[in-house]
């Protein structure tokens, strides 16, 4: 549908588009809901008198904190909360907060102070955090391990493990925990995983293990993943079979720049609840000196991405959700019947009459309205559909690499919707780019990706693609797609080449069996074919190989054509 407007006279008809697409994402939740927010804060490490008070008057009600295990427990079996960076549960709990805490790290009275590895240790931890349970009623949750999979928060014998051997340790730190505090507060939620990104080989190593039985909620840090693809890594995770219902909580992610965060919180707080996230955590409730954007300000006042999360927990927090996928290039989450988040590529928007648009943080937005790909819209309509007669209006993008990347469920090239034939090529030798789960080998990345056990680290991604070699040559990466009319169109190449690539990179553009142009990259690079002509059913060939060596060609890419 390019070029032409969407009308979307009544809701039904709107769903069977959106529904369409949903089942073509393979979502895997049958009835998500916005999930409940809370923040990041650092009350065991310290805090100002002001920290509680400001955080109340933002209207925070759930925190995620940690604990000091070596500060409590200094005579093996006996816990000491009178520390100030330890009773602050007490506090919490009269402010009417409720929290979860992570339990971390080690204690000098077992282990040498490492993360645990011995017998008595493991109890120690498992007891340790029955202790925290029972001391604290509004304590709700206990998420074992901080980003466990990689090494800045171990320490030990541990650390120096490879990462799938890490999960097969982990598990009886996670079976020591769940079972003592069972035994205390059966009530309390136990979170397990606890990994930066999504690395499912690493998440399915815990779980094979019997992880799965010690967890109520796995906990994850997306930060590599982008909210466009949250919904599609998610669902490689859940073709694990003891992933396929589990809960799952996001309990860190973030982002620098005040600027960006309220745009950055909103879309993947709609992609979280989409994917059946039940509770996310905002990283950081107050300012840590890492320049990600908090919630408060010096002076407590709320900064943006603060009253975006205001605007989502009083309209969107625990409401029906449902996914708006007009077409490839357009993200939205429907809230009950009144709300829409919507963003994307840019067209124009006329919203139905009568409704009202804010911006990310609840301020209203006067039109007209151009969808970006970074700041949605929230579209309000108190009565009927908030969808009834909107109009979203045309657009001139054919086919993007980034929205439309899918992950294969066997060898085939094509994936799912994806237009693009995505593979490696060593002269005329086709090599498939399947799914590999992430974290399954040393190089890899931490989430989900495409490519091959036998060229690595050759690689595909949404993002980024590492060509490759062998001893009989080149092997690149290939971009193949059949253009589905005939007309005039433009081809856009964005290519980014680490300064610490070697060499470069070599672009060959193709239509049919002619080469269109040819070059090295270095540095970035926008390459703009304008005005080709193609007939229906040709086909438009982008391949990315090294240029000699591959030493530092991890390329951030992005493909997109256009109608002229």
């Amino acid at each position: 549908m390019r070029r032409t407007d969407l009308i979307f006279s009544c809701g039904h008809s709107m769903w069977i588009i959106a529904a369409v697409l949903s089942v073509a994402s393979g979502a895997a939740m049958s009835d998500p809901k916005g999930p409940l927010i809370g923040a990041a804060s650092n009350f065991s490490q310290g805090r100002t008198s002001t920290t509680l008070p400001f955080t109340q008057a933002i209207g925070v009600t759930d925190l995620r904190d940690g604990s000091a295990w070596s500060r409590i427990e200094t005579t093996p079996g006996i816990y000491d909360f009178s520390d100030s960076r330890a009773i602050f549960g007490d506090d919490l709990q009269e402010a009417g907060i409720g929290f979860s805490a992570v339990v971390n790290w080690g204690n000098p009275l077992y282990d040498d102070g490492r993360t645990p590895t011995s017998a008595q240790g493991i109890a120690a931890f498992g007891n340790f955090a029955a202790a925290l349970a029972a001391r604290f009623p509004a304590l709700h949750s206990i998420e074992v391990g901080n980003e466990f999979n990689g090494i800045n928060f171990v320490n030990g014998p541990i650390r120096n493990m490879a990462p799938l051997e890490r999960a097969a340790a982990y598990v009886p730190l996670l079976k020591a925990t769940a079972e003592a505090v069972r035994k205390v507060r059966p009530d309390v939620r136990i979170l397990g995983g606890a990994t930066h990104s999504i690395p499912v080989q690493y998440i399915g190593t815990i779980l094979d293990a019997g992880g799965a039985d010690y967890m109520d909620a796995l906990a994850i840090h997306p930060y590599t993943t982008p909210a466009e693809q949250l919904v599609r890594q998610i669902n490689v995770l859940r073709q694990h079979p003891k992933a396929a219902n589990l809960d799952i909580e996001v309990t860190e992610f973030g982002i620098k720049g005040a600027d960006l965060a309220p745009g950055h919180f909103l879309r993947n707080y709609c992609q979280m609840a989409l994917a059946g996230i039940s509770r996310t955590t905002w990283y950081p409730l107050n300012a840590r000196g890492d320049g990600f954007e908090p919630l408060f300000d010096a002076e407590g006042q709320a900064t943006p991405v603060a009253r975006a999360i205001q605007f989502a927990q009083a309209h969107f927090e625990g409401q029906p959700v449902s996914a708006f996928r007009p077409d490839p290039f357009t993200y939205g989450c429907r809230f009950g019947n009144e709300y829409l988040v919507l963003w994307g590529e840019p067209r124009n928007v006329v919203p139905r009459a009568g409704a009202q648009v804010f911006d990310p943080t609840g301020a209203v937005v006067a039109g007209p309205y151009s969808l970006s790909p970074d700041t949605p819209y929230i579209v309000h309509r108190a009565r009927g559909s908030v969808l009834r007669g909107a109009r979203l209006k045309g657009q001139s993008l054919v086919a993007d690499s980034f929205h439309q990347f899918e992950y294969p469920t066997g060898t085939e090239s094509r994936a799912g919707t994806d237009p693009f034939a995505r593979f490696a090529r060593r002269g005329t030798e086709i090599i498939p780019l399947p799914t590999l789960p992430g974290q399954e080998a040393s190089g890899t990345p931490w989430f989900p990706y495409r490519g091959s056990v036998l060229h690595r680290p050759m690689r595909l991604t949404a993002e980024t693609l590492v060509p490759g070699r062998s001893g009989s040559g080149p092997i690149e990466i290939v971009h193949q797609l059949v253009v589905p009319d005939s007309g005039r169109f433009d081809l856009r190449v964005d290519l980014d080449v680490p300064d610490r690539s070697e060499d470069g990179i070599s672009l060959t553009l193709m239509r049919n069996d002619t080469v269109l142009q040819t070059m090295t990259v270095e540095g970035t690079r926008d390459v703009w074919l304008r005005a080709i002509t193609f007939e229906a059913g040709d086909v438009l060939d982008v391949s990315v190989g090294p240029n000699g060596t591959t030493q530092g060609d991890a390329v951030t890419y992005r493909i997109r054509l256009y109608e002229s």
